[in-house]
């Protein structure tokens, strides 16, 4: 019988918690924006000659390039100007070219989304930046924005 009468008090408790609220709320902003707000990181990635104690592989490195950045939001286009920095690995500064291991990240405005465009490197994985990539930057209503990304300089 305690059994049945705790199931019972059990079941009454979630029922006068549980909500049913169906007006009164808030509405949520829906994003508009489909831009791209920043460059926030130009690495280089390169596979050292140091083994991983743990694999007895090659330990795979980034460096984190210095760079400038050019947004102009009515065109639509990033231009990034790179160059090495001091603690650049010299044994890799004749394999450093924008056409592979360098990777590219930017920020988006809030809830948008990025999608690669006409074969262009995914973001934040190394790609070729030897041309200029597209991207459609999607904003949370729909909205939809087509992008270029470009390396302009590279200096060693």
């Amino acid at each position: 019988m305690k059994k049945v009468i705790y199931n019972l008090f059990l079941m009454m408790t979630m029922i006068s918690f549980s909500s049913c609220l169906t007006s009164g709320l808030d509405d949520l902003p829906v994003y508009e924006e489909a831009e791209i707000t920043s460059v926030s990181a130009v690495r280089y990635r390169y596979i050292s000659d140091e083994i991983s104690p743990a694999t007895g592989q090659n330990i795979v490195k980034e460096v984190n390039m210095t760079y400038t950045s050019e947004i102009n939001t009515e065109a639509a286009t990033v231009k990034i100007s790179v160059t090495t920095p001091e603690n650049f690995p010299t044994s890799e500064l004749n394999n450093l070219s924008t056409s592979a291991n360098l990777l590219v990240s930017v920020g988006l405005s809030t809830a948008a989304r990025l999608t690669a465009t006409n074969d262009s490197p995914d973001l934040g994985k190394p790609g070729d930046w030897s041309k200029p990539n597209t991207y459609t930057v999607e904003a949370a209503s729909g909205k939809k924005k087509n992008w270029t990304i470009e390396i302009v300089s590279l200096k060693k």
